[in-house]
């Protein structure tokens, strides 16, 4: 049997004791879903991120669907966002009938680039929403796409999937990512591989009431409850004097996106450990890059990105081997495989799948950075359960493949 350094994944999620128990206390209670933990969950997000609507959800994907949708997204209207993100980031746009665009990353953060969405906007139409990426949990540069967004009208979707827990500094102010401080809207994702999980699991987070109104409705259905909000006042008068408990009205052609008080419970355990999830991953990206310094400074591999003015809350560990032929590569990935390692690569370009080659005839050659990026990338093992030995057992096995 394969011992404990022979299976190492990528991600992982951290279940305690008291998770189990805030779970188990669900179960036993009158409440599995639209109950009160969906409400403390928001409540929790709202007072960790400092925005003033949460609306949870069950993934992020439907986070970033229904953001769209509350922005007015449509047929004939233009989203950008970056090729390199997992592909819910760009089918968001598409969902809602309007043309998924995208702008080249910035090689040095590999997020969204401020120079090609301005680029973007001075070449073509101002798309109607952009949606910047925290990759890996480095913030995007949202206080600079807050000033193109008033410059050419479009909005911004902040994509935190991989961001809960990181901050950014501007003017000399702290802010965290979800924020909506320059956004607005923000989105995060609670899968397993993310920091902190639910099961499957999202959140929509915004300062503007009536986004949050629109999303929370979409999100059940369309479907309205309070008086003082229906529209047809004849028939709801005629259901008279039970309207207030059981008549509603279908207002708009909703979802059924919502978050159970299971998922819930388990959002709001993980929450308290966040603190500490967060510096453990932070301990094993200080320990993989002082563990590659040799190999960096022999030009063999590039560190993940660790912006000055930002706090990461690392999702991922995306090493870059520089030698970019495939070969080279995929040799790390399956050396590493057969030590029981298991990489990722994260992500190949959205532009390149080929729904996107077919439908909006993009193609390879269109975003040379993020090309070029993926030629290289390779995601090792960060999870907090990681031990030390672990962590030692990947930076030999990676050092040995290399030498």
């Amino acid at each position: 049997m394969a011992n404990k350094k022979q299976q190492i994944s990528y991600g992982k999620h951290s279940i305690d004791e008291n998770d189990v128990q805030a779970v188990c206390s669900v179960l036993r209670s009158d409440w599995l879903t639209q109950g009160p933990k969906g409400r403390e969950f928001e409540e929790a997000l709202v007072e960790y991120c400092g925005a003033k609507y949460c609306i949870a959800v069950c993934n992020g994907t439907a986070a970033l669907h229904l953001s769209c949708l509350a922005l007015g997204v449509g047929p004939g209207d233009i989203g950008l966002t970056s090729p390199i993100t997992f592909m819910a980031s760009a089918n968001c746009i598409a969902y809602c009938g309007a043309k998924p665009a995208f702008a080249d990353i910035d090689p040095e953060t590999l997020c969204l680039s401020i120079r090609e969405v301005e680029a973007y906007c001075r070449k073509h139409s101002p798309p109607k929403v952009v949606i910047p990426v925290d990759f890996a949990g480095v913030p995007a540069d949202l206080p600079k796409l807050k000033e193109l967004s008033v410059k050419y009208g479009f909005k911004v979707i902040e994509d935190a999937a991989h961001a809960i827990g990181s901050t950014y500094t501007y003017e000399g102010k702290e802010y965290t990512c979800g924020s909506c401080a320059h956004t607005d809207l923000a989105i995060f994702s609670f899968h397993p591989v993310k920091t902190i999980t639910t099961g499957e699991g999202g959140a929509v987070l915004t300062n503007d009431s009536d986004l949050a109104y629109k999303i929370r409705c979409l999100a059940n259905h369309g479907i309205e409850r309070d008086p003082s909000r229906f529209v047809s006042g004849d028939t709801a008068s005629s259901h008279l004097p039970t309207a207030n408990s059981w008549y509603h009205e279908m207002q708009h052609l909703g979802y059924n996106y919502r978050i159970t008080d299971i998922q819930s419970a388990l959002g709001l355990s993980q929450l308290k450990r966040l603190g500490e999830f967060k510096e453990r991953r932070k301990q094993i990206v200080r320990c993989y890059n002082e563990g590659f310094q040799v190999l960096t400074e022999k030009g063999i591999l590039e560190l993940p990105p660790w912006p000055t003015n930002t706090d990461p809350c690392f999702h991922l560990y995306v090493l870059r081997v520089r030698n970019e032929k495939e070969d080279c590569r995929y040799k790390v990935f399956t050396e590493l495989q057969k030590q029981g390692i298991y990489p990722q690569v994260h992500y190949i370009p959205v532009h390149l799948q080929p729904y996107y080659q077919q439908h909006f005839e993009y193609k390879l050659g269109d975003f040379p950075y993020a090309e070029s990026y993926y030629k290289k990338a390779l995601s090792l093992p960060l999870y907090p359960t990681m031990d030390n030995d672990q962590i030692d057992y990947v930076i030999d096995s990676v050092r040995k493949t290399l030498s």
